[in-house]
């Protein structure tokens, strides 16, 4: 018989559509490779220049010099060790800290020992006496000098242009150090803003170097277990693999670069594809027919949920676009991207390769296929029968969950990125117990350079600032306050100088201190106004409240401020910056962000699944097994107290498309049962038979293979892998538990069944009567 020409027609589009697969493979897994060498991550750039306390912080860096240090001691870095010139020259001057166009790469390199002797010499046109050695390190303690008055440390700020190179510079600094000091790299300690970056850029790609295969292979053998047949699992996987390199090509060729956080993009693009590969896989094993005629069985029964699976999916990572934080936003987008292009590849391609492979369908005739059918009918009887107490205690979980989740907070400070005994962190502790605090919180006082004030009114202004900081609430979490009165000699209080001295000599002598100032990055004037800065530091570690720091110092100025401006009149602009509310302020987007996105995604999936289940009331009961995981994780978390880490942040959009994917298959298989004729326990029973082994294999194949990253030394990553593989665990029960449970309790009176299905399912069920027999 001659084949018909739909079936030819269908068979030359099949193999043009692999054909453009081919000769796009080299190009998607050369742009692949290219995301994946890509890598700069800052926890302070994870905001844009348009985040009003970023705009902030970067008007201080404009005005006073680049925040981006490295600051670096070590056992033996004192005072009075002379090779700590030697290294200050040698990082001055070394060609490796160059530019091939001469331009240094470093904004400022000093050390504690050439700050106190800039505050010991001599200075102005008639060679006025500077500080006394003590003076001086009392006014370096504690930002340079430690609390021993000898440990003292090196800082090196870097450049924007040697920020990109901060891997090779920040090598060449240990070499050198550890050249000149002779000392073991164990004992050399480097903290700042360049070493949090550099770690996160080193974790995420030790993460993808050491646990990307195991990840892979774990999925592979899990899909190759529940499937039982390799040739299956082996299309399943490659065109998984095929999806990844798709969505890193997207990310390379949209001019975009990997961030620490789109580490997990690959491996979850994997898993989601995997996953709706499963399903899909599992309606081609069911088809009556092997071949092409089992290859459109499969499409036919599976497009519709597949495709709203994924339009779900890519509504609860879309959400994530409206983040202010720019790596959440990347990762919500092409993790969107990343399910859409799956979804695409998987119903082009995987029917037909199975069908050309010659997977054999299994049909309802599968031996053993009975046992199935029998545990499916006593499951849907128990669930029957307990239908009431578990919709009950599953509503109270969620009701419970969620008012503990309110109480989430959420941090991005280094100790929440970093393992405890991580080097980073011990180097970390090691500095701010010898030398002094690291988180900057900078005051910067705005006059204008006609302003009446004079110079000796400055000085006493900030030194009553860093008196009314030294005597606040929160005075025992911050460090002595560094500013132009504290490094000025004589003290401010001016009581070294005689009661006749002329106002105009005070002055000049004041004005004579100002290039020193300026170096010293505590005074930054132009035309139009002077900048005063005045900096506290609190520790990096701890628990210390950076919100209620933020508040007591700020209360503190303003109070001062206040009084000056009543008093005098005098115009005074007044900014409270610096890192410590930079990072502040990013910790609460952070809360936002997951509040914000949590209820965008909600809110769409919800419309969505209203109009899948045409009815408001069975869309909100078909979104109750939906919004059941993340309540329950998200309510423990907030139960223990503990800030989540922007890794986990993301899950509750991401888990809430996810847990939809599960939903949406056994809904179809469910409505069907019940258009068919049959009782609401049959139908739940039939859906178990046809469902849970791909629910099961996909949540169990899903979650294991992202608990593999779960390995990782950065803690975000460690956390996303963590929290899914729980939501995937905690969205199955859902499923299979409440979801039948709610359908159960909302059909009550509608228990008609067709006896034809009843002896076709093995299910013998009158009216209310629930499965016993089978059980």
């Amino acid at each position: 018989m001659p084949e018909p020409e739909e079936a030819r027609t269908r068979r030359r589009r099949w193999r043009l559509m692999l054909a453009y697969a081919v000769i796009a493979t080299p190009s998607l897994v050369l742009g692949a490779m290219r995301a994946l060498e890509a890598n700069n991550n800052s926890p302070i750039d994870w905001v844009d220049s348009d985040f009003a306390p970023r705009a902030e912080y970067d008007r201080l860096c404009e005005a006073f010099g680049p925040g981006d240090a490295v600051v670096m001691s070590w056992p033996g870095c004192v005072l009075a060790e002379p090779s700590l010139d030697e290294l200050v020259d040698r990082l001055r001057e070394e060609r490796a800290f160059f530019a091939p166009d001469g331009s240094w790469l470093f904004h400022r390199v000093t050390s504690g020992r050439e700050a106190a002797e800039a505050l010991v010499a001599p200075r102005g046109q008639g060679g006025e006496p500077g500080m006394t050695r003590d003076q001086a390190i009392n006014r370096l303690r504690p930002s340079l000098v430690g609390p021993d008055r000898s440990t003292t440390a090196v800082v090196i700020v870097f450049t924007a242009e040697g920020l990109k190179q901060r891997s090779r510079l920040v090598a060449a600094i240990r070499e050198l150090s550890l050249g000149i000091t002779g000392i073991k790299p164990d004992d050399l300690h480097l903290a700042g803003p360049v070493i949090d970056g550099l770690s996160v850029d080193q974790a995420s790609q030790t993460t993808l170097a050491r646990y990307a295969a195991p990840s892979s292979l774990v999925v592979f053998l899990l899909c190759w277990a529940g499937l039982r047949s390799i040739r299956a699992a082996a299309i399943v996987f490659g065109l998984a693999a095929f999806s990844q390199a798709a969505t890193l090509a997207l990310v390379y060729y949209s001019g975009h670069s990997m961030t620490a956080l789109m580490i997990v993009l690959p491996p979850m693009v994997q898993v989601l594809a995997v996953a709706a590969g499963l399903h899909l896989t599992n309606y081609y094993f069911n088809s009556e027919r092997s071949g092409e005629e089992g290859a459109l069985a499969a499409i036919r029964a599976g497009w519709a949920p597949c495709v709203l699976s994924a339009a779900t999916t890519a509504i609860g990572m879309g959400s994530l676009l409206a983040s202010g934080l720019t790596p959440i936003r990347q990762f919500g987008g092409f993790a969107a991207a990343g399910v859409v292009l799956a979804t695409v590849i998987l119903l082009g391609f995987l029917p037909p390769l199975l069908a050309w492979a010659r997977v054999a369908t299994r049909g309802p005739t599968e031996p053993g296929e009975s046992d199935n059918k029998g545990t499916a009918a006593y499951v849907a009887a128990v669930i029957a029968r307990w239908r009431y107490a578990i919709a009950l205690l599953g509503v109270a979980a969620i009701g419970v969950g969620s008012y503990y989740a309110a109480q989430i907070g959420t941090s991005v400070r280094i100790e929440t990125l970093f393992p405890p005994g991580s080097r980073i962190l011990e180097d970390y502790a090691w500095i701010e117990e010898h030398v002094g605090p690291l988180v900057p919180l900078d005051v910067v006082l705005t006059i204008p350079t006609d302003s009446s004030l004079s110079e000796r009114e400055k000085l006493a202004l900030l030194w009553k600032i860093g008196r009314e900081i030294a005597g606040g609430d929160q005075a025992g979490q911050l460090g002595r306050a560094v500013s132009a009165a504290s490094l000025m000699a004589p003290p401010p209080g001016m009581t070294e100088i005689p009661p006749d001295t002329p106002a105009e000599v005070i002055e000049e002598y004041l004005l004579a201190h100002h290039p020193l100032l300026s170096g010293l990055g505590v005074l930054s004037s132009n035309a139009d106004s002077e900048r005063w800065r005045l900096t506290v530091r609190a520790s990096a570690l701890g628990d210390a409240d950076y919100g209620a720091l933020l508040a007591s110092v700020a209360g503190d100025v303003t109070a001062v401020i206040d009084k000056v401006r009543a008093s005098t009149g005098a115009p005074i602009g007044v900014t409270v910056t610096g890192i410590m509310p930079l990072v502040h302020a990013i910790q609460s987007q952070l809360l936002d962000d997951l509040i914000k996105s949590f209820v965008a995604a909600l809110i769409l999936i919800t419309v969505t699944m209203t109009l899948v289940q045409a009815g408001v009331v069975r869309g909100l009961i078909a979104m109750g097994s939906n919004v059941f995981p993340i309540a329950v994780y998200f309510g423990w978390l907030g139960w223990r107290g503990q800030p989540i880490d922007i890794g986990v942040v993301m899950t509750a959009s991401v888990a809430l498309g996810v847990a939809v994917d599960d939903t949406l298959h056994f809904l179809t298989f469910f409505q069907r049962g019940i258009q068919r004729g049959a009782s609401p326990v049959l139908a739940i029973a039939e859906a178990l038979r046809k469902c849970a082994p791909a629910m099961t294999q996909t949540s169990v194949s899903c979650g294991l293979g992202l608990l593999v990253l779960a390995l990782s030394d950065f803690a975000p990553t460690r956390g996303f892998a963590i929290s899914m593989a729980v939501l995937l665990s905690l969205a199955l029960v859902g499923d299979m538990l409440l979801l039948p449970a709610l359908l159960l309790v909302s059909t009550r009176g509608k228990h008609q069944s067709d006896p034809a299905i009843a002896v076709q399912s093995d299910c013998r069920i009158d009216g209310d009567r629930e499965l016993r027999e089978v059980a």
